[in-house]
């Protein structure tokens, strides 16, 4: 049967809806309006038997594994978890391996917001596995990228160096430009834990030339730029380069104030921004734009937390 295929291709390029318009379009005609019932009530799945209810399960699954880590509370991480498990069976079950790594990866991902590293960590290694299997270098780069991020947040910074060094020759070899910025964001942070000072530079240096092109054509890559141009210019400061250091903060600074224009959420990396300029001037010994940037920073911080607590009464 053809339909497992479409399935898995729409569920592949995350059309979870497509997918599920595609299998009430080609099931037998008595199971439509069952099908059609599904879609807004998960309980009408056990009126169904056979393919076409594992069909409608891995859908279910499937969308359930993407939508809870969205969400990103702990009950939604805690289903996320399960759903992907149960839409992995299935998609052993139904032959459709190309989704079981992805499947793996969101998992892995809500594990790690759990603070379940270790669980994470083999949960990725047998995403890694499988999509070399399958030979698909796009979602395999993915995980090489999250397993590098892994290791840094476990200090495990040779692991992750192995591991984002085989994520940047694929992301170079596939050209994508918004993936090959965010491993190079990755690899530069875990070559200055290395000491591994010159390939850092190389690194920030290529993401912030790639994330420069991209916000110019289109404006949400401008977030981006400007924590790429904060953590550069942290680096910066502890090579001693202060004056390149201040022109990127000020920069991102610059970024964030635009974005607090648009969403009041971004407040916070307006205060961080101030916070980092406040340690550089004193780092500096300039001690009275440090001050100023202090209480830039301590007020900013303050506005945060009264707008959190007057929308939480």
């Amino acid at each position: 049967m053809g339909i497992e295929r479409e399935v898995e291709r729409l569920i592949r390029e995350g059309k979870i809806f497509d997918a599920f318009e595609y299998v009430k379009e080609n099931a037998p005609e008595d199971l439509r309006d069952t099908i059609e019932k599904s879609f807004r009530d998960a309980e009408a799945i056990k009126q169904l038997d056979g393919f076409w209810k594992k069909i409608m399960l891995i859908l279910h699954f499937a969308y359930a594994s993407q939508d809870a880590l969205e969400r990103n509370d702990k009950q939604s991480l805690v289903s996320c978890v399960v759903s992907s498990v149960n839409a992995i069976k299935l998609s052993v079950e139904l032959g459709m391996k190309s989704i079981t790594p992805m499947l793996m990866r969101n998992a892995a991902r809500a594990l790690i917001m759990m603070d379940m590293k270790e669980n994470a960590e083999r949960m990725y290694l047998e995403a890694e596995k499988m999509c070399e299997e399958l030979g698909d270098e796009e979602l395999l780069a993915a995980v090489e990228n999250d397993l590098a991020t892994l290791y840094y947040d476990m200090g495990k910074y040779n692991e992750g160096k192995v591991k984002v060094e085989e994520a940047l020759e694929i992301r170079r070899k596939l050209e994508d430009k918004e993936a090959l910025a965010e491993t190079l964001s990755t690899a530069s942070e875990i070559y200055v834990k290395l000491g591994n000072f010159d390939e850092a530079e190389k690194c920030y240096s290529e993401a912030e030339g790639i994330y420069r092109g991209l916000a110019e054509a289109k404006e949400s890559f401008k977030l981006n730029l400007a924590i790429l141009l904060s953590n550069f210019a942290m680096f910066r400061k502890k090579l001693g380069r202060y004056h390149d250091s201040e022109k990127m903060l000020l920069e991102a600074l610059g970024i964030f104030k635009e974005l607090e224009k648009i969403d009041p959420d971004f407040s916070q990396f307006v205060a961080t921004a101030y916070k980092h300029l406040g340690d550089l001037y004193r780092e500096m010994k300039e001690y009275v734009k440090a001050e100023e940037y202090y209480k830039l920073s301590r007020e900013k911080f303050r506005d945060i937390q009264s707008r959190w607590e007057s929308i939480a009464s």
